[in-house]
């Protein structure tokens, strides 16, 4: 009997003992996880702010908000296209990438511009992605790249986003003016009847209204 107790004893001491150890384990897990993602915010917040003094510091080069009277327009427009996208490598906000493109196109950068904003039209947001497909429309246009800048504005109105869209088909018709009068009747028949409330469907109303008087 006495043997049986002291048993006993010995079996509850090595349960608890296997408890305890347990319960120690599952804390050690617990608090390693803590301070894991307390790293990890503490990292991302970093690169955050990080990025965030990069962007206010590349708008500051964008729009002339600097001392530095050494720089040129173009040089002032490649600084801060550059520091958009060290912003972009501290934190993927497409943003970052837009506005590169953009400094880019203001220095006649133009292949940088444009190899920058492919990577914000293929970035998977159809918003962003179609004022990037705009901007590179518009650099094709002005270096007369006329059929470049077509398959672009194409791209935004037969996509899903409403975003720029009454602005490619005011585009679009505007390139046809020309030489085209069934094309640009297509477009600007399509923008009034799609976007009433556009400031481009106003001049497209005009011109649709002048068509049928003549």
């Amino acid at each position: 009997m006495k043997q049986q107790r002291e048993e006993s004893i010995e079996t509850f001491r090595e349960r608890l003992f296997t408890q305890r150890k347990k319960l120690l384990t599952g804390a050690i897990v617990f608090f390693a996880l803590v301070l894991l993602i307390t790293g990890l915010y503490l990292y991302n917040f970093k690169k955050q702010s990080d990025a965030k003094e990069l962007e206010t510091e590349a708008y500051r080069y964008y729009f002339g908000f600097i001392r530095d009277s050494n720089l040129s327009q173009q040089q002032r427009f490649i600084k801060s296209a550059q520091l958009f996208i060290e912003a972009y490598d501290k934190k993927k906000n497409p943003t970052y990438l837009l506005n590169a493109g953009y400094a880019y196109d203001m220095a006649g950068q133009k292949d940088k511009a444009i190899d920058t904003l492919n990577k914000v039209a293929e970035s998977g947001d159809n918003n962003i992605s179609n004022l990037a497909k705009v901007r590179i429309a518009m650099i094709y246009l002005k270096n007369n790249e006329q059929q470049l800048a077509i398959k672009k504005l194409d791209e935004i109105i037969n996509g899903q986003s409403l975003v720029m869209k009454d602005f490619a088909l005011f585009q679009l018709g505007k390139i046809y003016e020309k030489d085209k009068k069934e094309e640009v009747l297509k477009y600007y028949e399509r923008l009034v009847k799609d976007f009433p409330q556009s400031p481009f469907s106003e001049i497209a109303r005009k011109f649709l209204e002048s068509d049928k008087k003549q």
